[in-house]
C-alpha cells in the first residue's frame, strides 16, 4: 500500500509539474496546425484586396493642374474620376473551375459608376474576362461582374476600374461552391496558430521583422522647403507624379510640379533657364549629345514602350495581338511600302520616337515619318500624322481604324479599342524587357543644371531609392536597382 501511494504521488508531482504542462500545450498546438493544414488544404478559397483607390482628374483644369494627365474614355472626358485597382488571388487550397462558381464574382461601387475596367497579369484571363464582360448586361453601373473563370492555386489577376462619381468604398458578391470569397485579411489561420505556438519566445523576432518590413516598404524622403520643377519626357511624367505626390505627402512644405511637354522641349527648357530647382526628364540621351553640355545626367531606371493599333486592324493582319509582327513588317508600315496599316507617329524631339527608330528602324526616320508630318488634331482620317504626347496618339489611334503607332506600356488600360503587338514574338512586359528579348526600351535620364537643389536633391534620391523602385514595378517602368545581373545592367551604367 505505501509502495502504491508513492506511484501516485510521483505520478501527481509529474502532472503539476511545468514540464507536462508544456508538453501539453505542445501537443494541442501540433494538432491544431494538423487541423488547419486540413482545413486549408481542403478549401476553396477566393481572396481579393484594394491595392489603389484615388482620384483622378479633380482640381482645376489644365494648366492650373499640372499634377495629372486628362483621362478620357471613349471620347469621353473622364470628370470627379477615380481609379481602382484590386487583386484577385486563388488563396485557397484547390484549384477553381468554372463549375464551381455558383454565383459569379461582383465588385460594387457604390456612389459611383463604372466607366471601364481592364485585366493585368494574366493574359489567358485577360482575354476570357474582356470578352465575356463586353456581352454582360449592364444591370447596375455601379458593378462589374466577372463571367465564371478558372483559376488555378496562387494563381490570380489584377483589376483596374475607371469610375465616376464622389462615392467610396468597394464591395464583393459570389458563391464559390465548397468554399467562400473573402476580402484578404493580413495573416491565414494557420499563421495565426503558428504564431500561438511561437508565443513570446519570438515576439522580439516578429517585432523587427515588422518594423524591417514597413522601413523598406515606405520610403523615407528627406524634407526640404521651396518649389521644384519637373518637365520633359510624357512617357515618364506619371511615373514622376506619382513619386512626387508620395514626397508632398511625407514634405507638405514642397511643392512640385510635373510638365509632360517632350524629352526635347525639357532639356531645352533646363539648357535656357539653368534653373538648379528644375530637372529635365528625357527619354535616352539626345540624339546631339552635345545638347548636354553643362547639364548633370542621372539615370533612374528603364521605360518599357509598346507598339499599339487600332483593334480593327486585326482584320487585314489575322493573329496581329497574338503572334504581332516582325521588325522587317514594322519597318514596312513605318517607311510607307505597306499602306494597309495607317502610321502615327510622335513629333521630332520626342524620346519615345527615338527610342522606337532605334529599336525598330535602325535609328532612322523613314518616309513618311521624315519631314514635317500634319498634327494629328487636324490631319484628315486616313492621314498619317504626328502626335504632340502620349495621350494625343492614343486618342487619335483610338477613334481611328487601322491606325497603328507606339507608346509607353503603362499607359494603355482605359483606351478600349487599342491593343498591344508583339513583335518578333516577343511581348512589351518586365521579363522579356529584363531577359534582352524585347528591345522598345529606354533609359530615363533626369538632368539638372548644375548641382541640384537641396529640393532637387532630395527629390532624386527619394524617387531612386529600393523602398520606392518596389513602389514603381509594375509601371512600365524598372528601376536601376532592378537592373543588376539582367540583360539590362548596362542601361544605367556611365551615369
Amino acid at each position: 500500500m505505501t509502495q502504491a501511494s508513492g506511484i501516485v504521488s510521483d505520478l501527481n508531482a509529474v502532472i503539476d509539474s511545468r514540464e507536462a504542462l508544456t508538453t501539453l500545450i505542445c501537443a494541442l498546438i501540433t494538432g491544431a496546425i494538423g487541423l488547419a493544414v486540413s482545413v486549408l488544404r481542403r478549401r476553396r478559397q477566393l481572396s481579393w484586396s484594394v491595392l489603389f483607390d484615388e482620384p483622378i482628374n479633380r482640381g482645376p483644369a489644365p494648366p492650373n493642374n499640372l499634377d495629372m494627365w486628362e483621362i478620357h474614355s471613349q471620347g469621353r472626358e473622364i470628370e470627379d474620376g477615380s481609379l481602382v485597382v484590386l487583386d484577385v488571388l486563388n488563396s485557397g487550397g484547390q484549384d477553381i473551375d468554372e463549375s464551381h462558381v455558383a454565383v459569379p464574382l461582383y465588385f460594387t461601387f457604390p456612389g459611383r459608376e463604372v466607366v471601364h475596367f481592364k485585366v493585368r497579369e494574366s493574359d489567358d484571363l485577360h482575354n476570357l474576362i474582356q470578352r465575356s464582360a463586353d456581352t454582360l448586361p449592364p444591370e447596375d453601373r455601379s458593378r462589374i461582374t466577372l463571367p465564371a473563370l478558372p483559376l488555378n492555386r496562387r494563381v490570380g489577376f489584377k483589376l483596374l476600374i475607371l469610375l465616376v462619381g464622389s462615392g467610396s468604398g468597394v464591395r464583393s458578391g459570389g458563391i464559390i461552391r465548397g468554399g467562400r470569397l473573402v476580402q484578404k485579411v493580413k495573416h491565414s489561420l494557420l499563421y495565426q496558430v503558428a504564431v500561438i505556438g511561437s508565443a513570446m519566445a519570438l515576439l522580439i523576432g516578429v517585432s523587427g521583422g515588422v518594423w524591417l518590413a514597413n522601413r523598406a516598404l515606405n520610403p523615407e524622403a528627406v524634407c526640404a522647403h521651396g518649389s521644384l520643377r519637373i518637365e520633359g519626357s510624357t512617357a515618364f511624367a506619371p511615373v514622376a507624379t506619382q513619386v512626387k505626390n508620395a514626397y508632398e505627402q511625407s514634405c507638405p512644405n514642397a511643392t512640385i510640379t510635373v510638365v509632360a511637354n517632350g524629352s526635347g522641349q525639357g532639356l531645352d527648357g533646363l539648357r535656357e533657364s539653368k534653373d538648379t530647382s528644375t530637372i529635365a526628364m528625357s527619354d535616352g540621351r539626345p540624339s546631339n549629345q552635345n545638347d548636354e553640355e553643362g547639364l548633370n545626367r542621372r539615370p533612374a531606371g528603364v521605360i518599357v514602350f509598346a507598339v499599339v493599333a487600332n483593334q480593327k486592324l486585326q482584320a487585314s493582319y489575322p493573329g496581329l495581338f497574338n503572334e504581332g509582327l516582325t521588325t522587317a513588317e514594322l519597318r514596312k508600315i513605318f517607311s510607307g511600302q505597306d499602306v494597309t496599316a495607317l502610321p502615327v507617329v510622335r513629333s521630332g524631339d520626342s524620346g519615345t520616337r527615338a527610342a522606337f527608330e532605334k529599336a525598330f528602324l535602325g535609328g532612322d526616320s523613314p518616309a513618311p515619318a521624315t519631314g514635317v508630318l500634319p498634327d494629328c488634331g487636324t490631319a484628315g482620317a486616313k492621314s498619317p500624322c504626328a502626335a504632340e504626347t502620349t495621350m494625343d496618339l492614343l486618342e487619335y489611334v483610338n477613334k481611328t481604324d487601322n491606325a497603328i503607332g507606339y507608346a509607353e506600356a503603362d499607359a494603355l488600360p482605359f483606351f478600349p479599342n487599342i491593343g498591344t503587338i508583339p513583335i518578333d514574338g516577343h511581348e512589351p512586359i518586365r521579363e522579356d524587357a529584363l531577359n534582352g528579348t524585347y528591345l522598345f526600351v529606354a533609359t530615363e535620364y533626369l538632368y539638372t543644371a548644375g548641382a541640384p537643389a537641396e529640393l532637387a536633391a532630395n527629390y532624386l534620391e527619394f524617387l531612386t531609392s529600393d523602398p520606392m523602385t518596389a513602389q514603381l514595378r509594375g509601371h512600365g517602368f524598372i528601376g536601376c536597382s532592378d537592373l543588376e545581373d539582367t540583360e539590362l545592367a548596362g542601361s544605367c551604367a556611365g551615369g
